[in-house]
């Protein structure tokens, strides 16, 4: 024990290396930037394709599954899923875990280059890998001004933003890049006998910049270069298109009229009421969200005071409120149950031990967030989540030692005796008991997915920082008990707890349960099977709970004929709903995109027919004792608190009944936000090949589910979309020597328009644009009456070469591993059911589809597939831990059965996360299944130095009860200080958490009450299996009459002191 002794007699040198621990940590601490919650680059890529004025058919089929095939043939690909929307098409690839998402997306780039026949019209793929980046904060800039002065605004500002520290990109929704327009009128073409051909390529002769060479001169080689006419109006308009015999000219002003123009809108925004452009700003990976977000404040605050009359900018969604809120709570929380720690072992020991103890939690601490900030890791929530855990745990090296060291000193040894002697004494069990609980977090590693990346900071931080508390324990703690820790001191005040009078009692009750062993062990199994049945039968399970946040978003769907006019107009109406039902007070800002709605942050919807509310409300009125009290205590911020009395969900089943109400509104959805990344609470797939059957088996779905209580808000997306003229060169046509692609391009560049070059505008390179006059474009019937001129200057009517049909095509179509899919998606209500409960209603309900839909397959998407993923990995992770844990055990103790006996205090802790879920109305939650992993750890170590005492005891020649008595009464006091300071570090999450950290309670509840039941069971269960696996020692022996089998395989009396010697 070098270490021990090293400590105590050099306490210089280890309140040196002490100092650079704790400046290292501090540091570090500095140096990382917080936000809400960590940035995952998934295994996920994704394809997206612009393919404007398509179909969602027509997009599938000429992009959407030219790039599926492609990708098919690819290594490494777990599932292709693809939407093909309006214009758009996008492909989310899922890779299989392990692979290189970098050799893949070089493979996707030279896969997506082979394919020859992606239409012309369409952009060049995006190929980028999804990351769960979380925009910082936004910026309207909105009011009553034409839309090019609002951009040219807005350009303004993004360069300002851009300049700022940490930017790492400022995107703009709702802009609209200047084009220069050429409108023909076909009658005009028709009557001079000129092809849209013609105009084409006049405009890209005379506008295109050309290279000459070079020829030699006196000063050396001078280079040539053909300029292309001036990109004016007035220029562009002068471009000769033909000459006549006679001299004359016919110029394109003269058929066409020239301007430069905003693009056409494909979606409108809209913020507090008023047209609105909107900057999305996302921070660097070492930038804080924060000082983020206040540099915008602070910019838009100026930047606003510049702005002519009737303009204005507005910063809204700041994502920083949320996480100086959730983080300053969870801080609180943790300086609570610091406080509450302190104040128990100050009651339980005396005021010294105390001292000695809390130092080993700042030491731990900041030893691990110099281990992650170098590891790559950030302050946010799941962070903080993890120490809040380990603030439970690391103080149990800490209390092992100190206590024990503190009943040597009370036996009468010397202070320095006592320090080597009660450290050394449990030197190795404690490094089994933290070896075992690093076991219990090590394997979370392993849990794949989108869910293990964003879990995988809790292992490293709870790892890391058992490991500076094991370094504090053996380096650093002796020291400081041999030059601090007395005993007469503390004599002259009474303790909360008698320790002698509690002592007798629980030694008479343990002698009972040891005598009655077998009944003691059935009866702990026996509640242990209740609480599995109760919990199986009646105990709902969720992913993720709701998370009160005071933001949700409104998803509307008006009908399919609406255009982007009209849903406007329909948007300004579901706006003066929501000002008339949110109070003036509640209601901080109203954001309205049209056109387009997000489905989450990489989702979304392009479409004239959607609306999307985005309804940002103030802070609510805090509710918990640690957000009115300690909160401000913690932030140093004494800012008036929120004024908002009714909850969001309140505010919500309001907005959601009025909204119903508004005519023209074909479908209703509300989003909320919630505590980790999940999809829909219910989506349900069908795949199969036909549209129409597709649909068909979606209705279904959906009238069914409407029936739930308790399920609201259920849409499908196999609704039909707009209607489609469909035309089809005939025979006539083809006699012409018009070809069906001629004939597409013709009428796609007079409706669409078509870029055919691009010009240099006002140091901006903007596209020229050929296309049809509005009045032309928005007349249906006379698309029939079109009338085209052929390459040779003959006049034909549409409907003369062309068939027409009409049809409505659908207004999405998915794919899932290239076959259609339509999903069935909604929300539950968890507060009458759950998620899972309606799955398992609708696996009966629908147990035959297979049989009555011949062809159509149902998968699970949405919560019920991330809630099978994520917990098929926890449970793995479970096994994996539990296997390490035992071999650790077996090794240590040399014996197969005793690391069983130490286990079966394991699942007995399930006993109070039910009954804790119970009181406290939680279902069960993923959160919960991290709390019980974190139980394992705890549970373990406590049971592990019992059974240790109690083999140690039998050594020395105790008989076995007296021995198993014995370790339970030297046991007991750090056992109850262990299972009581952990208690009370999370006890503030289990009472007090409210708003937006009570999504952690359920972790909280699992490790709190479980630990509470487990040190009971741990204290008069565990000694009974301990005497029982004797029994069966005893038992084996008499059967097979090898005496030899207990030194070989059981080593009943080998404590982990007694390891061998390569230990």
């Amino acid at each position: 024990m070098g270490l021990v002794r090293f400590s105590v007699d050099n306490p210089l040198v280890v309140n040196l290396v002490l100092a650079l621990v704790l400046l290292g940590g501090v540091l570090s601490w500095r140096a990382m930037p917080q936000e809400m919650f960590p940035v995952i680059e998934t295994d996920k890529v994704q394809v997206t394709t612009l393919f404007e004025g398509a179909s969602p058919v027509e997009v599938e089929r000429q992009i959407t599954v030219a790039i599926e095939q492609e990708l098919d043939g690819l290594s490494d690909i777990d599932e292709i899923t693809s939407t093909s929307d309006e214009g758009v098409s996008r492909i989310v690839v899922k890779l299989k875990p392990g692979a290189d998402v970098d050799d893949f997306l070089r493979e996707t780039e030279a896969a997506i280059d082979q394919i020859q026949d992606l239409p012309e019209e369409a952009e060049e793929p995006v190929i980028k890998r999804l990351k769960t980046r979380f925009p910082v904060i936004s910026i309207a800039l909105y009011g009553n001004a034409e839309a090019g002065r609002l951009r040219d605004i807005a350009e303004r500002l993004r360069r300002k933003v851009e300049a700022m520290d940490g930017i790492g990109s400022v995107g703009i929704a709702g802009d609209r890049e200047w084009e220069l327009w050429v409108t023909v009128d076909p009658g005009e073409l028709a009557a001079r006998g000129i092809a849209l051909e013609t105009i084409e390529t006049a405009l890209r002769s005379n506008l295109r910049d050309l290279p000459g060479g070079s020829i030699a001169g006196a000063e050396g080689d001078v280079l040539l270069r053909g300029v292309g006419v001036p990109p004016d109006p007035e220029s562009v308009g002068a471009i000769a298109l033909r000459t006549n015999a006679t001299g004359g000219v016919l110029r394109l002003r003269e058929i066409a009229k020239v301007d430069v123009r905003l693009e056409e809108p494909r979606t409108l925004g809209r913020f507090n009421g008023e047209r609105s452009i909107n900057l999305v700003i996302n921070k660097t990976a070492t930038a804080s969200t924060i000082a983020i977000a206040e540099a915008v404040h602070e910019l838009v605050r100026e930047f606003d005071g510049t702005l002519p009359p009737g303009i204005h900018a507005s910063s809204f969604n700041d994502l920083s409120v949320y996480v100086r809120t959730r983080l300053e709570t969870v801080k609180s929380s943790g300086l609570i149950g610091l406080g509450l720690l302190l104040g128990s072992l100050y009651l339980l020991l005396n005021g010294r031990v105390a001292l000695i103890t809390a130092l080993g939690i700042p030491v731990s601490f900041l030893f691990a967030v110099m281990v992650i900030h170098y590891a790559g890791y950030t302050i946010n929530m799941v962070s903080l989540f993890a120490f809040l855990i380990a603030l439970g745990l690391i103080v149990d090296d800490a209390i092992i030692v100190t206590e024990n060291v503190y009943r040597h000193l009370e036996e009468g040894a010397p202070p320095r005796e006592a320090a080597l002697a009660g450290a050394r004494e449990v030197f190795w069990p404690v490094i089994a008991a933290t070896s075992t609980t690093i076991a219990a977090f090590l394997p979370m590693f392993a849990v794949t997915g989108t869910m293990g990346a964003f879990i995988s900071v809790i292992p490293a931080v709870v790892s890391a920082a058992l490991v500076g508390s094991l370094f504090e324990a053996f380096a650093v703690l002796p020291s400081h008990a041999h030059d601090w820790l007395r005993v007469a001191k503390t004599r002259t005040r009474k303790r909360l707890i008698d320790w002698s009078a509690a002592l007798r009692r629980y030694t008479g009750l343990l002698r009972w349960t040891l005598v009655n062993r077998y009944i003691t062990a059935a009866f702990a199994i026996g509640t242990l099977v209740l609480a599995v049945a109760f919990a199986a039968t009646r105990v709902p399970f969720n992913l993720f709970g709701s998370v009160d946040v005071g933001q949700f978003f409104v998803n509307v769907e008006a009908p399919n004929t609406y255009s982007l006019e009209d849903s406007e107009a329909l948007a300004k109406r579901l706006e003066a709903v929501v000002y008339d039902v949110v109070e003036p007070h509640e209601l901080k800002s109203l954001l309205t995109n049209v056109g387009v709605e997000f489905v989450d942050f990489q989702r979304f919807r392009l479409g004239s027919q959607y609306i999307q509310l985005i309804i940002d409300l103030t802070r609510e009125k805090p509710r918990g004792f640690i957000e009115r009290y300690v909160n401000p205590l913690v932030s140093l911020r004494f800012d008036a608190p929120g004024e908002r009395e009714r909850r969001s969900e309140d505010v919500i089943n309001v907005v959601r009944e009025s909204l119903s109400r508004v005519p023209g509104v074909t479908r209703l959805a509300i989003l909320r936000p919630q505590g980790g990344p999940a999809g829909a609470d219910v989506e349900i797939g069908i795949i199969g090949d036909r549209i129409d059957n597709l649909r068909a088996a979606a209705v279904e779905i959906r009238d069914w589910l409407v029936r739930i209580p308790g399920v609201h808000d259920v849409r499908h997306d196999a609704d039909p979309g707009k209607l489609e003229y469909r035309y089809r060169l005939n025979a006539a046509g083809r006699e012409l020597g018009l070809t069906q692609e001629q004939l597409a391009r013709v009428v796609r560049t007079g409706f669409v328009g078509r870029e055919v070059t691009h010009v240099n505008w006002r140091n901006e390179r903007i596209p020229v644009r050929v296309i049809y006059p509005e009045s032309l474009r928005e007349d249906s019937a006379a698309l029939a009456n079109l009338r085209l001129t052929t390459g040779d200057g003959r006049t034909v009517y549409l409907h003369e070469i062309a068939d027409f049909e009409v049809e409505r095509s659908p207004a999405t179509v998915q794919h899932r591993n290239l076959r259609r899919l339509v999903a069935v998606t909604a929300d539950v209500d968890d507060k009458v059911t759950t998620p899972n409960d309606v799955i398992e209603q609708f696996q009966r309900e629908f147990a035959d589809f297979a049989q009555t839909h011949p062809g159509y397959t149902l998968v699970f998407l949405g919560e019920k597939k991330e809630a099978n993923e994520s917990f098929a990995s926890l449970s793995g992770a479970l096994i994996m831990a539990l296997a390490v844990i035992f071999f650790i055990l077996a090794w240590l103790f040399r014996s197969l059965l005793d690391p069983l006996v130490v286990m079966a205090a394991i699942p007995f802790g399930f006993i109070g996360v039910v009954v804790g879920h119970v009181i406290f109305g939680f279902n069960l939650q993923f959160l919960s299944g991290i709390g019980f992993l974190a139980l394992t750890g705890i549970v373990v170590n406590d049971s592990l130095i019992l059974v240790d005492f109690a083999k140690k005891r039998r050594a020395e020649g105790y008989e076995r009860i007296e021995a198993v008595v014995e370790a339970g009464r030297v046991r007991i006091r750090p056992i109850l200080l262990t299972s009581i300071t952990t208690f009370l570090s999370v006890s503030p999450l289990i009472f007090f958490a409210s708003g937006q950290t009570a999504f952690l309670s359920p972790m909280a509840v699992s490790l709190g009450f479980g630990l509470l039941f487990s040190t009971v069971l741990i204290l008069v269960a565990v000694p009974s299996f301990y005497l029982i696996a004797d029994d069966l020692r005893t038992r084996a022996f008499r059967m097979f009459g090898r005496e030899d089998l207990e030194q070989e395989i059981i080593a009943p009396h080998c404590s982990i002191d007694e390891r061998p010697a390569s230990v």
